[in-house]
């Protein structure tokens, strides 16, 4: 193993990945919907930072969707950084640097001109890294975010983990002297799991194995990550929040919106236990009864409460957009309880206006047709956002931004080409963040910035054009369609629904 590494598996790179939850706009909404000032004003300039940034393209993403921000990503992977960079310049994002540089180096102040942050955000690196970089991450956070700046970091939590321990550290032992690479380490070490289970070892169970077979099937760089790290170590709440303690830093909210309403999280009798305990260790005592295994927290250096006239009318002021086609709408939505019924008086006429369009939350509750009443400003944000129906809407869209997402958007549905990936996050100026799309809308996207006319038959023949030119060919499950009328009939079937749904989404939104 190289010394550089500390433990951190980097012979093999990280999937590639965008991650809603670190964006700015996302991050605002959790913490209006506990009532506390986010870093900067809605649409303003800000300063973000990405350490452990991977090859970058949740940054990424975030320059391109907010041409007003500084955007800085760190990775002490030099893979990474490169791919990063080779995105940068093929899609001229200019407002983004992305460095090469260890915790140590951060902390102890090696990287030069670096600003004061807003936005710092890590996510998959806490509860994969030793104590002593742990300790080098609070020192940067100390060093480099403002006051009121927000930090945003995730990690496995306990205890829900507990169950998954003895699993990853037979995975980690039996690999540990296997001389191969990670990728293929990792594969032998489950194999051994399983025999383990197979010969007796109850605390293997098969259907964790069963479970982690699904994640073999689709690649091993996650399970490599996930269970080689040496330092690998789930955490409890309060023991993260002691930590970063240490930069000023208290807890605020989660990113995961539903998990801010509690009567959508707990019952009644665990409300009351929970309630028992000081506000300091309620978190981690509702970790006893939330089935989560992964936290998304937020925490900041200086939380500003807001007056409850004033967050009503600014919750009133944010804008939404509709990210789900019409058909797709539902009242009926997951919570950690189970399901929660939105009330159809308020909630349908809402929906169904904003299908029209972009609309305020004020607007919205003021439609003749809507029971406004029903619902407060706080509930409509929550709600909506977090069942993933809808987005807000910071930024203003304009012809410059809507240019940049486009030279961004085109390279990177490039680079997804050519690695064969079927999903993909397109940048958009208006909500300031990403939306991930699939295999047709990733071509029709490509061949509408080619020039094609947005009609059915243009864009048909222009992707089947695509798909010849680059040698692929459409499947169903998993084998080729061989058949070119069937082949043209496909994407006919997928295109109307592009053309009709995503595109007019698309230019609201600013991706197009």
């Amino acid at each position: 193993m190289n010394d550089w590494t500390h433990g951190y598996v980097s012979d093999i790179e990280y999937l590639p990945g965008f991650y809603i939850e670190q964006t700015p706009a996302h991050l605002d909404v959790a913490c209006l919907l506990r009532g506390i000032e986010p870093p900067v004003e809605e649409g303003a300039p800000f300063a973000y930072c990405e350490l452990g940034c991977g090859v970058g393209e949740t940054a990424l993403t975030i320059a391109a969707a907010n041409p007003q921000a500084d955007v800085w990503g760190f990775d002490f992977n030099p893979a990474h950084i490169a791919r990063g960079r080779s995105l940068a310049a093929a899609g001229s994002v200019g407002n983004i640097r992305l460095e090469e540089a260890s915790f140590e180096d951060l902390a102890h102040g090696r990287q030069p001109g670096l600003p004061m942050f807003d936005y710092i955000t890590l996510h998959g690196v806490w509860s994969w890294v030793s104590a002593e970089n742990r300790r080098h991450i609070v020192d940067f956070a100390a060093r480099h975010l403002k006051p009121g700046g927000l930090l945003y970091v995730t990690y496995n939590a306990l205890p829900r983990w507990t169950a998954s321990m003895p699993m990853q550290r037979l995975v980690s032992l039996a690999a540990a002297h296997d001389s191969e690479r990670s990728d293929r380490r990792v594969l032998r070490a489950l194999d051994m799991a399983r025999a383990f289970s197979e010969a007796g070892a109850d605390l293997i169970p098969a259907e964790m194995l069963d479970r982690l077979d699904k994640e073999r099937a689709e690649g091993t760089a996650y399970l490599s990550h996930e269970y080689l790290n040496a330092h690998w170590s789930p955490c409890y709440q309060i023991d993260v929040a002691q930590d970063l303690a240490a930069a000023k830093l208290s807890f605020v909210a989660a990113a995961n919106l539903f998990e801010n309403y509690p009567d959508l999280c707990t019952t009644d009798a665990q409300r009351r236990l929970i309630e028992g305990f000081p506000a300091a260790h309620a978190e981690t005592a509702r970790d006893f009864f939330l089935a989560r295994s992964f936290r998304r927290d937020i925490y900041m250096r200086g939380p500003r409460p807001i007056a409850a006239r004033r967050l009503e009318k600014r919750l009133a002021a944010r804008r939404l957009a509709l990210v789900v086609p019409p058909s797709a709408i539902k009242l009926s939505v997951k919570v950690p309880v189970g399901e929660a019924t939105l009330n159809e008086s308020f909630y349908g006429p809402a929906l169904a206006a904003l299908a029209e369009g972009p609309m305020t939350i004020g607007a919205l509750r003021s439609l003749p047709e809507a029971d406004g009443s029903s619902a407060t400003e706080r509930e409509v944000l929550g709600m909506l956002i977090g069942s993933r129906q809808a987005m807000a809407l910071p930024n203003a869209v304009t012809e410059e931004s809507v240019a940049a997402v486009r030279r961004y958007n085109r390279a990177h549905l490039r680079i997804c080409s050519d690695e064969g990936r079927a999903v993909c996050a397109l940048a958009a100026a208006g909500i300031g963040s990403g939306i991930t799309v699939r295999l047709f809308e990733m071509l029709a996207y490509e061949v509408l910035l080619d020039g094609v006319e947005a009609e059915a038959g243009a864009v048909t023949a222009a992707i089947h054009a695509l798909l010849a030119a680059r040698g692929d060919r459409l499947r169903n499950e998993g084998v080729p369609i061989e058949d070119e009328g069937e082949a043209l009939r496909v994407i006919r079937e997928n295109v109307d629904l592009i053309l009709t749904v995503a595109l007019p989404m698309w230019r609201r939104i600013g991706a197009i």
